[in-house]
């Protein structure tokens, strides 16, 4: 488990997911974003998955889903923080999501190199 890149690459996702909801949580307290605490359970989500390493295909799936919804919220505060004109923010807070659903993209990446390399040694069996 801790010897996988994408455990890596979860984990600081997750990590950056728990920032994110500290240092946004005052800013947005009026969305719904932070009314349903959206960072705070893709921090908990992506750091429980990171458990679940031999359910590579669960795993997979996991990742997608926070990828389409991490890019919805990304639309959301960005468009957000443009009508309210937070100028040190309007950098800061998309810049963070983009590297998180980076990191999210690699580990999704790595899940499913994984599985084609299981795969491929199981049909040589």
């Amino acid at each position: 488990m801790i010897q996988r890149i994408q455990t890596v690459y979860l984990f600081l996702s997750s990590f950056l997911s728990f920032f994110i909801y500290k240092y946004t949580f005052k800013l947005l307290e009026n969305t719904i974003i932070s009314k349903s605490h959206f960072f705070l359970i893709s921090s908990i989500i992506l750091f429980f998955i990171i458990f679940f390493y031999k359910k590579r295909g669960f795993q997979s799936l996991v990742c997608l889903l926070l990828i389409i919804s991490n890019l919805v919220v990304f639309l959301f505060i960005t468009y957000n923080l443009l009508n309210k004109i937070y100028i040190d923010l309007v950098y800061t807070i998309p810049f963070l999501l983009i590297i998180k659903q980076f990191f999210i993209f690699l580990a999704r990446r790595s899940i499913i190199r994984d599985e084609k390399l299981i795969r491929s040694i199981d049909r040589l069996r």
